[in-house]
């Protein structure tokens, strides 16, 4: 029983040691981290924005049915 958890464990940090040093999956995160803080920067500009952005809505909807 102990060599099994022996062996995951080895297993799990090689894992993590491969993940750490393959560029591929740093460029990924590097990505994933700059698309989060562009989502994060769309949420607060509508969120402070969303008055103007319905009267924008209004006043379009307004101008096709007239």
């Amino acid at each position: 029983m102990r060599d099994t958890a022996l062996k995951a464990i080895v297993a799990a940090q090689n894992g993590f040691a491969r993940l750490r040093d393959d560029d591929e999956a740093q460029t990924l995160t590097e990505y994933a981290l700059i698309i989060a803080v562009i989502a994060i920067g769309v949420l607060v500009a509508l969120y402070f924005l969303r008055n103007q952005i319905k009267d924008l809505f209004s006043q379009t909807g307004s101008s096709i049915t007239a």
